[in-house]
């Protein structure tokens, strides 16, 4: 099975979420397609900045005042900022918007959305290819990792005025040298999708050429390769989106079925209390959670106790256990479910 949010992608909230035993969570819609984009921005800050606790000092706040001011509102549809008390601030940008802003106080910091937003940017290569070359981009947890753009041969490419068997002749060596050329690309994505460890390759470009590259991909990545009807940049970007969502939603089917397979043989659980004894075990593999938003109030003073959610990714967190947070599954008696490693 392959790890979307494994151990390796959250190391920094293992460490956040053992600096402090107080946290504010601030989720902020931060989308820029409107005229006034920047001012909405800013009133969502300050509308959130008044309902948090009077326990946080004003140089605290001033502070997050500050980096919420160095934000730039359009690098992401909402944005999460998560501070630890007397402590570090960690920024996360999510690429999917939130309805409103939420602001919560607690003994734990509130993950589940951070980690849903990080499952989502898989590492992946896109291709954008025509008969004599393509460029190669390479992307993960949603900045481009590296670029390449492979120039192959344009001999007899352009078709020249022939008839009979000088077309035929001329036609051949062009498509020899569209296949050389596709070979080249070929050998420059395989080289970056093993670099990054794609989990998607998507061929977009001139038809003839994407069969071609498709075709000259090794074995091993066939099966994470596609073809890409769209065109212009938006309509890539779009359906890659769409491809990369359906790698999410294969990996929770996925899940689902392994639980479902383990639970009589006591190798998982969807016993929330179950759960968290295991958690306190190191025997829990991967986590599943289900975050509803319950916990939340407008008064944060109630908000003394952890929620089970938190507490949940807490213990995975600290057991480099994976974390997936999923929607609510019909087999989940609560918000919690589990994989265990025996």
């Amino acid at each position: 099975m392959i790890a979307l949010a494994g151990p390796e992608r959250l190391e920094d909230l293992k460490s956040l979420v053992t600096s402090a035993d107080r946290f504010l969570t601030v989720a902020l819609p931060a989308g820029s397609d409107r005229a006034d984009a920047k001012e909405r921005f800013e009133t969502e800050w300050k509308s959130a900045r008044r309902r948090v606790n009077a326990e946080w000092s004003e140089g605290e706040l001033a502070e997050l005042d500050d980096v919420v001011a160095a934000l730039h509102h359009g690098d992401g549809a909402a944005v999460v900022l998560v501070h630890a008390k007397n402590g570090a601030t960690l920024v996360e940008w999510l690429q999917e918007p939130i309805v409103a802003s939420a602001v919560y106080e607690g003994p734990l910091p509130m993950l589940a959305t951070v980690i849903e937003g990080r499952q989502r940017l898989i590492a992946h290569v896109v291709v954008e290819t025509d008969r004599a070359g393509a460029d190669v981009t390479a992307f993960d947890r949603g900045t481009v990792l590296t670029t390449e753009t492979v120039d192959g041969s344009t001999e007899h490419i352009h078709r020249g005025h022939f008839s009979g068997l000088s077309q035929r002749r001329y036609q051949q060596r062009a498509e020899n040298t569209w296949e050389r050329n596709a070979h080249e690309v070929a050998d420059a994505v395989s080289a970056i999708a093993r670099q990054v460890d794609a989990r998607l390759v998507a061929v977009a470009g001139d038809v003839r050429a994407q069969t071609f590259v498709l075709e000259a991909l090794p074995a091993d990545l066939a099966d994470k390769s596609v073809k890409i009807e769209a065109g212009s940049p938006a309509g890539i970007a779009d359906e890659v989106a769409r491809l990369l969502s359906s790698i999410v939603a294969e990996r929770v089917t996925e899940l689902a079925d392994h639980v479902r397979d383990r639970l009589p043989h006591g190798t998982a659980s969807v016993d929330s209390d179950d759960i968290m004894v295991a958690l306190g075990e190191g025997r829990v593999q991967t986590l599943l959670v289900h975050d509803d938003g319950s916990g939340q109030t407008d008064d944060p003073t109630d908000q003394l106790e952890p929620r089970l959610v938190d507490q949940g990714i807490a213990g995975a967190l600290s057991t480099d256990a994976e974390i997936m947070v999923v929607p609510r599954l019909a087999m989940m008696n609560g918000p919690l479910m589990a994989v265990m490693r025996w």
